[in-house]
């Protein structure tokens, strides 16, 4: 009887299996949708144009790091992030602030290791390092990129050049302006900042003691000169140096520097042993050429008659150098097109002005005449700086690129090198480091 209660109740189970499986098999067709469209909840995702994995329906989270300092990442947090979420409440960013001093050792491991961020705040001096190794998403292969990279101003969005193509954009940037002490002018002669560098020279010759003082002998502190002067790096797409940097144009540049230094117009701190420009300009100096963080660590400048200008023109132009940071997207990242947007709307109206409140000057064209620029003393001219700024050469070997500059510039202002055979070798050997 057992027996055949056994077979009776495993036959029980089999039709009972046999039932659910037809029942499971009869259900209709149902196409697979995003689960957005049934709740109305709208994606805001931009297509996936690089084979992404990126998923069109559920929130994801994108990884930002960026070396902002404490005023800055509290602005950044407390109304740059909120704005964002508003927008792109499936999108959510997570902010992470990385030690400055080991910033660029972590994002260089980060390509051998695959932890690299989706999207990141980098100086301008290593966007094309980077993008060599291929760490990062050619962002100009993007359709918008175009009119896009119209919106900046020039000198910043150059930084992001590589090999023919932008690796990022740029996101907030700096320069150097004139820093003047009008009470020493007035030694010279002068009653107030003039327009032009022939006149501030001729009156700093009659005084016949240093009047303008440079730091150093690297790029940053001497390009302005240079450029001022007349001189060029490499031709415009930073390929080539041989003609440019040996030119006569450059040539003739180098030694009017030699010949303000020989005048004791300028003083090179770091050749001569002279005191440095942010003491010096106090009392000594009436003018050196510095970026807009001067005006922040001094609030008594007004009291004592120093106030920014922009650099007078020679030759009926000015020149100044850029800094700043640019904005790039990993090649590693799971959701690039998420990270691109993100980019896109730090670089917006919006956020730009948002971070100028932090001291971060904006990058856009249409913000260099904007009331929030304009009421501002310093900002103002640091802006209208920019527009005659130029980038140094944004190179992966940029490292060695700075080595040959100052070896070159030391060769000559302490050594007594010849300028034309010292410009020619350099140039030789900078072309080496662009192939």
């Amino acid at each position: 009887m057992k027996k055949h209660f056994s077979k009776w109740m495993a036959l029980v189970l089999a039709l009972t299996m046999l039932c659910l499986c037809l029942g499971a098999c009869g259900e209709p067709d149902t196409p697979v949708t995003d689960p957005a469209a049934s709740t109305g909840k709208p994606t805001d995702k931009p297509a996936d144009t690089t084979g992404s994995t990126q998923p069109s329906s559920e929130p994801i989270t994108i990884t930002f790091w960026h070396t902002y300092g404490d005023s800055e990442e509290a602005q950044f947090r407390d109304v740059v992030l909120p704005l964002w979420e508003k927008v792109h409440p499936d999108i959510h960013v997570e902010a992470v602030r990385q030690d400055s001093s080991q910033y660029h050792q972590m994002i260089v491991t980060s390509f051998g290791t695959g932890m690299s961020p989706d999207v990141a705040r980098v100086d301008i001096a290593n966007i094309a390092a980077y993008a060599k190794q291929g760490g990062l998403a050619a962002l100009s292969d993007y359709a918008d990129f175009a009119e896009l990279s119209g919106n900046y101003l020039e000198a910043p969005l150059s930084t992001n050049l590589y090999q023919g193509k932008y690796y990022g954009l740029p996101l907030d940037t700096n320069c150097k302006a004139a820093v003047v002490n009008t009470n020493v002018l007035k030694s010279l002669g002068l009653d107030e900042v003039p327009a032009t560098m022939e006149a501030f020279i001729e009156a700093a010759k009659a005084r016949g003691t240093y009047s303008l003082n440079v730091s150093g002998v690297g790029d940053w502190d001497m390009y302005p000169y240079f450029w001022l002067f007349g001189g060029e790096l490499t031709d415009d797409g930073f390929t080539k140096a041989t003609g440019y940097l040996d030119s006569d144009k450059s040539i003739a540049a180098m030694e009017k520097i030699v010949a303000l230094h020989n005048d004791k117009v300028l003083t090179i701190r770091d050749v001569d042993g002279s005191v440095d420009a942010w003491d010096g300009i106090n009392s000594e100096y009436a003018m050196f050429f510095e970026g807009p963080w001067y005006f922040g660590s001094y609030e008594d400048c007004t009291a004592k008659g120093i106030v920014a200008a922009t650099i007078p023109t020679y030759e009926g132009r000015s020149a100044s150098v850029v800094g700043g940071e640019d904005i790039a997207v990993f090649a590693t990242s799971k959701y690039p097109e998420a990270a691109y947007e993100f980019a896109k709307f730090m670089t917006s109206e919006e956020v730009q002005l948002a971070m100028l409140e932090a001291g971060q000057l904006p990058i856009l064209k249409s913000l260099v005449d904007s009331e929030a620029v304009q009421n501002n003393p310093v900002w103002s001219v640091y802006m209208r700086q920019m527009e005659s700024a130029k980038a140094r050469i944004p190179s992966p070997n940029n490292s060695a690129i700075q080595e040959i500059w100052s070896e070159m510039v030391t060769g000559i202002f302490v050594d007594g090198a010849d300028v034309a055979q010292s410009l020619h070798d350099a140039a030789a050997k900078i072309d080496e480091q662009l192939r």
